[in-house]
């Protein structure tokens, strides 16, 4: 009689194995996918063959960092409050005519705004 080998799998579109869930060397498949994964020495959970696509959804997943820089062709950060609603505050940049470089303050406190009256009026007295 066959012996039957079923690698760790999952059947929900875009899931990737954790690495806590695999040991170095296992394979792992994801069926909605067609994507296969296996834990590396240095346990980091890598996909195997292929180009296969990578969203920003399957990177933070995964709790994953990079030091690379991200680049946004058109694209805004939308940002959600506790509670899911039609409300949400989107980040957006005007098109560009040269290079920018804004930079956000050392310390924690509230950015404020061109419609904040007051917080306008310290940074640029008018």
């Amino acid at each position: 009689m066959a012996t039957k080998i079923k690698p760790y799998r999952t059947e929900v579109a875009t899931r990737i194995p954790s690495a806590g869930n695999m040991d170095v060397g296992e394979l792992a498949m994801n069926i909605q996918d067609g994507k296969f994964f296996t834990k590396t020495t240095s346990g980091l959970i890598k996909e195997l063959g292929g180009a296969g696509s990578v969203s920003l959804q399957d990177v933070t997943a995964n709790n994953a960092i990079t030091d690379q820089n991200i680049t946004m062709n058109g694209s805004h950060f939308i940002f959600e409050g506790n509670l899911e609603n039609a409300f949400e505050t989107i980040l957006q940049v005007e098109e560009p005519t040269a290079d920018n470089v804004l930079k956000l303050p050392n310390s924690s406190g509230t950015i404020g705004t061109q419609d904040d009256a007051l917080a306008y009026s310290v940074v640029f007295g008018s």
